[in-house]
């Protein structure tokens, strides 16, 4: 099969879909692998190393695109790429198109098949495409907001772990899943006070075994929020259902309780973000002030560490992606529960209800689509 990877066109996005080592694994398997020239150079992965294990390097976006037939992203399609869109064309990334009605509308009108990384599911309900990018997410939401923090970037001046007589930063967690777990490690291990809640009470006795009290495990209800946050610095939403939009958790008048000068990073953005506050920012313009609180809303949060953040997904991706390779996407599809039901779209059909629900579009069943 040819597989093609092109240069992410989102802005500062400097992750690549697959490593040289990755790609020498599925050339090893018999297949041929198309590198648009410079797609790994923002990660360190230069032209020359995809070269020297047997890529193709081709000069354009045009032709990555047209000679796939298997194509691998990161991110979902960039608008500039909307025209390559085809009916005889497998793409396999991040696509979050519970938020993103346009992209989605811009498959269906391609007639692309799209198998979206988020919502592969394995046996045992765990995300493992998700999992490495929620965990980079989860650490960097936490030294983005210790940085906006800062009395230059117009944040409230305090150091997460406070200082000799000086009380620590109070930092709130909302979710404990991987993103949230990841969160609570950094802010705890910077030293702040750390507060974390989750609505299952589960997740929550893990971080209790991990952390033990010095860190605070609350059950999520509207009032224990409301309370949490009015002495809460550092805000972090780090909140998942997996393939709908975010459930708005986080009140706007919430936010205009929160300390001035106070931050709040949204690691739920990609899903539409989980406060009536939140709205989509980008790494040129990363915030925005609402109630003297700056909102952190990058969706692509993991391109601030490409290289580790590529050499985390190759890992995550590589099985799955030979499996679509070796057996072809169809035969890989019918056979394989986790990528099917990863399935968000088929010659022009949507086939993912919640995506369906959130930007209201009917949608049709995964295995007739997959047999049609």
């Amino acid at each position: 099969m040819r597989i093609g990877v092109p240069r992410e066109r989102k802005t500062l996005e400097k992750r690549v879909a697959m490593t040289p080592d990755g790609a020498s694994k599925v050339i090893a398997h018999g297949h041929e692998v198309l590198i648009e020239t410079g797609a790994g150079a923002g990660a360190a992965f230069p032209d020359e190393e995809y070269a020297a294990v047997g890529c193709t390097i081709v000069p354009t976006l045009a032709e990555v695109w047209e000679r796939a037939e298997l194509l691998v992203k990161v991110k979902e399609p960039h608008e500039s790429e909307y025209e390559f869109l085809r009916p005889d064309l497998f793409l396999f990334d991040y696509l979050h198109l519970a938020s993103m009605p346009e992209v989605a509308e811009a498959l269906l009108q391609g007639g692309t098949t799209s198998i979206a990384y988020e919502l592969v599911q394995d046996a045992q309900g765990r995300l493992p495409l998700l999992e490495p990018m929620s965990e980079v997410a989860g650490k960097l939401s936490v030294l983005n907001g210790a940085y906006h923090l800062l009395s230059q970037n117009e944040g409230r001046g305090m150091l997460l772990g406070g200082a000799l007589g000086v009380e620590r930063a109070t930092v709130t967690i909302i979710g404990a899943g991987i993103a949230g777990r990841a969160a609570c490690e950094m802010a705890f291990g910077m030293g702040a006070h750390v507060n974390i809640t989750d609505i299952d009470t589960a997740k929550l006795e893990k971080i209790k075994a991990e952390f033990g009290n010095q860190v605070s495990t609350v059950f999520s209800t509207p009032a224990a929020l409301t309370r949490l946050l009015q002495s809460t610095e550092l805000l972090i939403g780090a909140v998942l259902v997996p393939g709908a939009a975010a459930p708005k958790v986080i009140k706007e008048e919430m936010i205009a309780g929160m300390p001035s000068g106070s931050v709040f990073v949204d690691i739920s953005i990609d899903q539409g973000g989980c406060a009536e506050t939140s709205r989509p920012t980008d790494l040129e313009n990363p915030t925005f002030l609402k109630h003297d609180v700056a909102h952190y809303g990058v969706c692509n949060m993991p391109a601030q560490t490409a290289r580790t953040s590529t050499l985390a997904l190759t890992n995550a991706t590589l099985p799955y992606l030979l499996k679509l390779a070796d057996e072809g996407p169809l035969a890989a599809l019918q056979k394989h529960t986790a990528l099917r039901q990863a399935l968000n779209t088929r010659h022009g059909k949507l086939t993912n209800a919640k995506v369906g629900e959130a930007i209201g579009r009917n949608s049709v069943d995964i295995e007739g689509a997959i047999a049609a």
